[in-house]
């Protein structure tokens, strides 16, 4: 009498498709054939094919059709000597349980057909053992018998987390992003743009894993002072075990901690609507089920377009709860640093309460679209964390291009936000109240131009004016401007300064309020206006000056300066701050111009 084999070996490869298999399907079943070769009284199964069938949450029938074709196709392209082949079958019971009766019989049928035993998989998740072996064989007078086989699996090739260090949790730390690649890196991309235009920095593996071990380095980052997490789940989050055995398990702990938020970006589709989630689809994918892990957390629906401002509407409120105690118990502006040139890096990580970051250009002159797009989406919650934290002040630091802090300013509106201040590379402070120091050395000069276009019944009125805070301005950019234009303006001006050569920090809310109080005079003497802006002066002017544009619809140009002596201003953004989802309601650069 033939003994028989003793343990099926399942490998790597076979034990990620069954495994991943079952967790698409739930709470169905799902099956398919075993291939690989025997060893002495082992059973080595090296692969595992997943076949179409009949499937229910108890029942699976496979399609024999397809079993065989997929059959063929493997088998088609090895080599004569290679002993692998057809040695068995496999599926799933969601309800975690051994082989059925019904499963006993049909391997027993299968093996009354064959000359060497054949093996049974049934992969039970919810149980210590999740996989259960069973051989059955026909024996000499066509006897058939059948056993439980001791069922072996590589073990995982991730070491054991170790425990939590102190410091894991740090409110100014970067938000982590954990997503699969193959087809979560779009979302991942835009939330990594969303989040940095609204103020929270971010990592990102690839712009923020260095050199060295991934998996060294992937802990180190989960590890050192996050603030956030935001999980990207997509249909191929199944395939990874760095997400399923690195990325969540720590991040589950790390939301342990009430100072931490997780938000579930959720992109999968319920069936029969594939524009609402499922939400059971994380903890099934990640293979949590049947425990409610993720399904119990607030999800966002990344099939949605308001999926993405909800993750950080929400995370950026949550930054502002953790911030709001210790503002109003030192009375502190609510701080915002701003930069739109150097590639941003988690390393940037400050004790600022928002750190606006947009994607940079690649030509470094203007700003670029997308970067532009991203902060249209978010300023609107930008002021609304402000004015939710209390400060009474808003302090800006770092460095922009003047179209954007022109935008900044406006989402930061007087009839808003009570006061701004504006600290320069010098770490002097331009403020939007005038101080009793004030030396009114800097008075404004303004100059009326004579433009050709006329007033026109059928085209809204449009008034060019170009600020530029130096003496004698030159104004050939802007009369290229004026030239160039598809469409005439009412009129056009200019706003310089006089008295000074250069602007003292003290009179900057002064200026600031006088120069918009022309901006609005000459729009209103013109019909209400369209007014198109072309600064030229200090980054904290344009911020002062901004907030100031409330009741305006003004085209915000950007200075495009050129190699040749062909330099002029181009179209940026619109401005309206007044309506619904302003302040940014346009942006106007080509992405060939930003060279994105």
């Amino acid at each position: 009498m033939t003994r028989l084999p003793a343990r099926i070996e399942l490998s790597g490869n076979a034990h990620e498709t069954i495994a991943s298999e079952n967790a698409k399907q739930l709470p169905l079943e799902a099956g398919g054939v075993l291939l690989g070769y025997r060893e002495g009284r082992n059973i080595v199964v090296t692969h595992a094919l997943t076949v179409d069938g009949q499937a229910g949450t108890n029942r699976y029938v496979r399609d024999d059709v397809r079993a065989n074709e997929l059959l063929e196709e493997f088998l088609a392209g090895r080599a004569d000597d290679d002993p692998t082949g057809y040695i068995g079958e496999w599926h799933s019971h969601p309800a975690p349980s051994g082989p059925s009766p019904t499963d006993v019989a049909a391997m027993r049928a299968i093996a009354k057909s064959s000359d060497v035993p054949v093996a049974l998989l049934v992969y039970a998740p919810g149980r210590t053992d999740p996989f259960i072996g069973l051989v059955a064989q026909r024996h000499r007078l066509g006897r058939i018998t059948s056993t439980k086989a001791e069922v072996s699996f590589p073990a995982s090739r991730f070491a054991p987390l170790g425990p939590l260090p102190d410091g894991a949790v740090r409110g100014d730390g970067p938000v982590f992003i954990s997503y699969r690649q193959s087809d979560g890196t779009p979302h991942a991309e835009s939330l990594e743009g969303l989040l940095r235009a609204a103020g929270l920095v971010v990592w990102r593996d690839n712009s923020d894993l260095r050199a060295g071990t991934t998996i060294d380095r992937l802990e180190q980052a989960l590890t050192k002072g996050l603030s956030a997490g935001v999980l990207v789940v997509t249909p191929e989050i199944v395939y990874s075990e760095i997400v399923r055995e690195r990325e969540l398990p720590r991040l589950l702990e790390l939301d342990n901690d009430s100072a931490f938020s997780l938000c579930i970006a959720n992109a999968i589709p319920r069936v029969g609507n594939g524009s609402k989630c499922d939400y059971d689809g994380p903890d099934r994918l990640l293979r949590l089920s049947p425990a409610r892990t993720l399904a119990d957390k607030k999800q966002s629906n990344m099939l949605a377009p308001t999926g993405e401002v909800e993750i950080v509407r929400d995370l950026l409120m949550h930054r502002v709860e953790q911030r709001r105690p210790r503002i109003r118990e030192e009375g502190r502006p609510f701080s915002i640093r701003v930069q739109t040139r150097p590639t941003p890096f988690a390393l940037e990580a400050d004790e600022d309460d928002l750190h606006i970051r947009i994607k940079s250009s690649d030509n470094g002159r203007l700003p670029s679209r997308d970067g532009l797009e991203h902060l249209k989406t978010t300023l609107p919650l930008t002021g609304d964390a402000v004015y939710a934290s209390g400060a009474k002040t808003a302090r800006i630091s770092g460095g922009a291009h003047l179209s954007v802090a022109l935008a900044i300013g406006a989402a930061l509106p007087e009839t808003k936000i009570g006061n701004v201040e504006v600290l320069d590379a010098r770490d002097q402070i331009w403020t939007s109240v005038t101080p009793e120091d004030d030396p009114i050395t800097t008075q404004l000069d303004s100059t009326r131009l004579i433009v050709a276009g006329l007033r026109q019944p059928e085209v809204p009125d449009r008034a060019a004016i170009f600020i530029s805070l130096t003496p004698a301005p030159d104004e050939t950019a802007f009369e290229r401007l004026l030239h160039d234009s598809t469409q005439p303006f009412t009129t056009a001006a200019v706003i310089s300064i006089a008295g000074s050569d250069r602007i003292d920090s003290r009179e900057a809310g002064r200026l600031s309020a006088a120069i918009a109080r022309q901006i609005k005079q000459l729009a209103a003497t013109n019909g209400r206006a369209e007014v198109h802006l072309a600064f030229h002066g200090p980054y904290p002017m344009a911020i002062l000056i901004g907030r100031y544009l409330n009741t305006l619809r003004t085209v915000v140009y950007e200075w495009e300066i050129s190699d040749t002596s062909d330099s002029r201003y181009s179209p940026a953004l619109i401005l309206e701050p007044g309506i619904a989802g302003g302040p940014i309601t346009d942006v106007l650069v080509l992405e060939e111009q930003s060279g994105c």
